[in-house]
C-alpha cells in the first residue's frame, strides 16, 4: 500500500495482508540486484514469509509476486484511483486493524481497475467507498432517514411520486434525510442535496455485488454528485481532504478540458 525509503538500501512497506494491515522492512529492497525489489512494487500482491522481530518491524525474508497491477503504475489516471483505494484504507484503518474480507475488498477492487478499457473507475470507486466504510463502521445510513422522527422512514428513491424536491444528506448525523427532513434542515451548515438517483445509486452500492452494477451504464452527471456526496462524507469523518482523490479530481478537470478544446 505505502512504501518510504530506511537506512542506505532497505524499504518499509506498509502492508494490507489477510490478518490486517502491518508494516514491515525488506533489507536491501533498493539494492540494483535485489531479488525482492520486483515484488515489492506499490499495489503488487504478493506472498511474503516474514521473520518476527521484537520491539522493531518484522523482517521480509521471500517474497513472491502473485499479481503485479502493473497498469496501476503506468497509467496515470488508474495508478491515482488505486492510491485513492489505498489511501482511504489506510487513514480508515489502523496498525493491526482489518481482515480477510478488508484484505479481499482491496485485492478486488485494484483487479478491477486494470480490466479493459471500458471499465467504469467511477463505479468501481463508489462501491470501494462504501463496502470500506462498512468494514470500517463508518457505513452511511442510506436506506432509512437519519432525521427526528417518531418511527422508521423508509427511503425509497425509486417509487412514483410527484414530489420532485431532493433528499438531504448529513455527515453528521450519518446518512441521507428524507424530503420533508432536508426541507427542514437544508439552511444548516454541512447537508447537501442529493437527489432520487443518486441516492438510489449509493443504496446500489450498498447492495452490490459489484458484477451485477458493472452491467450498468451510468452518466457522467449522476457519477459526479455522488462522488461530491461522498468527499463530503469522508472529509467529515477524517477531519481533512484524501490527497489522492484531489489530485483526481484535478486530472478529471483536466481531461475535460481537453475534449473541450479539441
Amino acid at each position: 500500500m505505502r512504501r518510504r525509503n530506511q537506512g542506505e538500501a532497505d524499504r518499509v512497506l506498509t502492508l494490507c495482508t489477510p490478518l490486517g494491515k502491518i508494516e514491515v522492512i525488506v533489507k536491501g529492497a533498493r539494492k540494483l540486484r535485489s531479488r525482492k525489489a520486483g515484488h515489492v512494487e506499490l499495489f503488487t500482491r504478493s506472498n511474503f514469509v516474514v521473520s518476527r522481530v521484537k520491539n522493531s518491524w518484522d523482517i521480509v525474508s521471500q517474497a513472491e509476486m502473485v499479481e503485479a497491477h502493473e497498469l496501476l503504475r503506468s497509467d496515470l489516471l488508474r495508478g491515482t484511483y488505486g492510491r485513492y483505494a489505498v489511501e482511504l484504507l489506510d487513514r480508515f484503518f489502523t496498525q493491526g486493524e482489518g481482515g480477510q474480507a478488508l484484505f479481499d475488498l482491496l485485492d478486488h477492487t485494484l483487479t478491477w481497475l486494470c480490466e479493459d478499457d471500458d471499465g467504469d473507475l467511477d463505479l468501481i470507486a463508489r462501491f470501494y467507498e462504501q463496502h470500506l466504510l462498512g468494514l470500517a463502521g463508518f457505513r452511511p445510513e442510506l436506506n432509512a432517514c437519519v432525521g427526528e422522527h417518531d418511527g422508521h422512514v423508509s427511503l425509497r428513491p425509486r417509487e412514483p411520486t410527484e414530489d420532485n424536491r431532493p433528499y438531504g444528506f448529513d455527515p453528521e448525523r450519518g446518512g441521507a434525510l428524507c424530503r420533508n427532513c432536508y426541507a427542514e434542515r437544508d439552511a444548516r451548515q454541512g447537508i447537501i442535496p442529493l437527489s432520487p438517483d443518486g441516492l438510489w445509486f449509493l443504496q446500489e452500492c450498498q447492495r452490490g455485488p459489484y458484477s451485477r452494477l458493472r452491467t450498468r451504464q451510468t452518466a457522467p452527471a449522476l457519477h459526479a454528485e455522488v462522488g461530491r456526496v461522498m468527499q463530503h462524507y469522508v472529509t467529515y469523518h477524517l477531519e481533512r481532504g484524501v490527497k489522492s482523490g484531489t489530485f483526481l479530481r484535478q486530472l478529471k478537470r483536466e481531461a475535460v478540458g481537453k475534449k473541450k478544446d479539441r
